[in-house]
C-alpha cells in the first residue's frame, strides 16, 4: 500500500512540474514575479555586443546602433570605431540585472501599441525600443522590448496599470518576444537610445604648460597668421609676438595663453564633415615646456556652427638631467629619481594623447574659436581718451592753475 502511494505522489509531482514546465516556458526563461528581479542572473561577462534599435522620432527612420566588446575596450560601430564609454555600458547592464518586476501586465496582440510594444521593424507609431543582447557566437541572450515609460499612479487613478503623473520612474517591457513576460517594472532605461555621439568615450587631450602659440591661415588670409611666445624678459616671464613689427605690442588681455586646456568634441567626423581638412584648413602650432608640440588643423565652421579638427603631436624629452650649479651632492639621487619619474610620465602622456591622432573630430565652435583670431584682434590699442598732440604720441594734461573767485556780473 505504502509502495502504491509512493508512486502515486511521484506522478502527481512529475506531474505538476510538467505544467510548471510548459507554463513557464521552460527553466531559461525568466520569470516575471512581482518583486522579483528576472535577469539577476544575466551572464554579463559573456556578453559580446549590444544593438540598439528605434524609430528616430524626427526623421521617422529605422535606426541601429552596435556596440561591440573589443580587446581592450568597447567599441561603437556605425562606421566610427571609436572607444565607447564603458562606465556607461556597464551602468546600462546593471539596469538590466537590477530591475525589479513591479506589476505583471497581460496584453493581447491589439494592445501593445498602447504601451509603445510594437516591435520597432513596423515602423510608425508607439513601437518599443528594442535592446539585444548577444554573446561571442553572435547567438542572442535576451531580447528586450522597452515600451512606455510612466509615472506612479495618482490616488484618484491608483487602479490604472498605465500610471499618472509627470516624472517618468518606471517602464514596461517584454522579453524575448513573449507577449506572456511583459510587466512594469523599476526602471526606465533612459539611457536606451542608438545616437553613437552618446555612447562615445569622451576623453580627449589636454594642452599644459604652453611656451608659444602659433595661428597660420592659409590662401589669401596668410596676412593674419600670427605666433606668440612666453619670453624671459628681463628675469619675468611675459606673452610677446615673435618677430614682431615695429610698434607692435601684444595685448595679453585678449591673447589666447591657455589654448586647448580642457578641449571636448562632439562626435567623430563622418566623410563629408572631414571634406573641410583640406589644403586651405587653419593650423594652431603649440609647443610647451614640457616637451610636447601639437599641430591641430581645424576647417571651416558648417551650418550648426562645429568644426572639423585634427590633432598630432610629437615630443621631445631630454635623455638626461641636467645638474644646477648650486645643487648637493647629497642630493643628486633623490633629484635623479625624481626626474626619471617625471619623465616616465611625460612619455606615458604622449603615448595616451598620440592615440586620439587617428581620427577626425567634430568640436563645437567655442573650442576653437576663442583661439582663431586675427593678428589685428591681438594688437594693444592706444587709449583712446588720450590727447594726442599734431605729431603723434600722447600729450600731457597741462598743469592745474588756481583761478581767481567767480565774480558774478551786476544785476545778476
Amino acid at each position: 500500500m505504502k509502495n502504491k502511494q509512493l508512486v502515486s505522489m511521484c506522478v502527481a509531482f512529475a506531474f505538476v512540474a510538467i505544467v510548471y514546465l510548459v507554463s513557464s516556458g521552460g527553466n531559461d526563461e525568466p520569470q516575471m514575479i512581482i518583486g522579483h528581479e528576472p535577469l539577476s542572473d544575466l551572464p554579463v561577462g559573456k556578453i559580446q555586443s549590444i544593438q540598439i534599435t528605434s524609430i528616430n522620432e524626427t526623421s521617422a527612420a529605422l535606426e541601429t546602433l552596435t556596440l561591440t566588446r573589443g580587446k581592450d575596450a568597447w567599441i561603437v560601430g556605425n562606421g566610427r570605431d571609436y572607444p565607447a564609454d564603458s562606465g556607461r555600458i556597464e551602468r546600462f547592464v546593471k539596469e538590466f540585472t537590477e530591475m525589479k518586476v513591479l506589476r505583471q501586465v497581460p496584453a493581447s496582440a491589439s494592445q501593445l501599441g498602447r504601451i509603445h510594444l510594437l516591435d520597432p521593424d513596423s515602423g510608425g507609431n508607439h513601437t518599443a525600443t528594442q535592446v539585444t543582447l548577444l554573446g561571442s557566437d553572435k547567438k542572442v541572450v535576451h531580447t528586450l522590448h522597452l515600451g512606455k515609460e510612466i509615472a506612479p499612479a495618482q490616488a484618484s487613478d491608483s487602479t490604472s496599470v498605465f500610471g499618472g503623473g509627470s516624472f517618468p520612474d518606471r517602464r514596461f517591457i517584454m522579453l524575448n518576444g513573449n507577449r506572456k513576460t511583459i510587466a512594469v517594472v523599476d526602471q526606465t532605461f533612459s539611457n536606451a537610445n542608438p545616437t553613437p555621439s552618446d555612447w562615445l568615450n569622451k576623453d580627449f587631450f589636454k594642452i599644459e604648460n604652453p611656451k608659444s602659440i602659433a595661428v597660420n591661415y592659409a590662401g589669401g588670409q596668410s596676412t593674419n597668421s600670427w605666433k606668440i611666445a612666453n619670453k624671459d624678459i628681463n628675469g619675468t616671464e611675459e606673452w610677446v609676438f615673435d618677430n614682431a613689427k615695429k610698434g607692435e605690442k601684444l595685448d595679453t588681455s585678449s591673447a589666447p595663453t591657455s589654448p586647448l586646456s580642457s578641449p571636448s568634441f562632439k562626435d567623430i567626423a563622418n566623410a563629408e564633415q572631414a571634406k573641410s581638412l583640406d589644403a586651405n584648413a587653419t593650423k594652431i602650432e603649440v609647443s610647451t615646456s614640457d616637451g610636447f608640440r601639437y599641430t591641430i588643423a581645424t576647417g571651416q565652421k558648417n551650418a550648426d556652427g562645429d568644426y572639423a579638427l585634427k590633432m598630432d603631436v610629437n615630443g621631445t624629452f631630454p635623455e638626461k638631467r641636467e645638474a644646477k650649479t648650486d645643487e648637493k651632492p647629497e642630493d643628486k639621487d633623490e633629484l635623479d629619481k625624481t626626474w626619471a619619474e617625471a619623465q616616465t610620465k611625460l612619455k606615458s602622456k604622449l603615448e595616451t594623447q598620440k592615440k586620439f591622432t587617428k581620427w577626425i573630430y567634430l568640436v563645437e565652435g567655442y573650442t576653437v574659436e576663442s583661439i582663431l583670431k586675427k593678428r589685428s584682434e591681438l594688437l594693444s590699442e592706444e587709449d583712446a581718451d588720450a590727447t594726442k598732440p599734431p605729431t603723434g604720441g600722447t600729450a600731457p594734461l597741462p598743469p592745474f592753475r588756481n583761478l581767481p573767485p567767480f565774480q558774478p556780473k551786476p544785476g545778476n
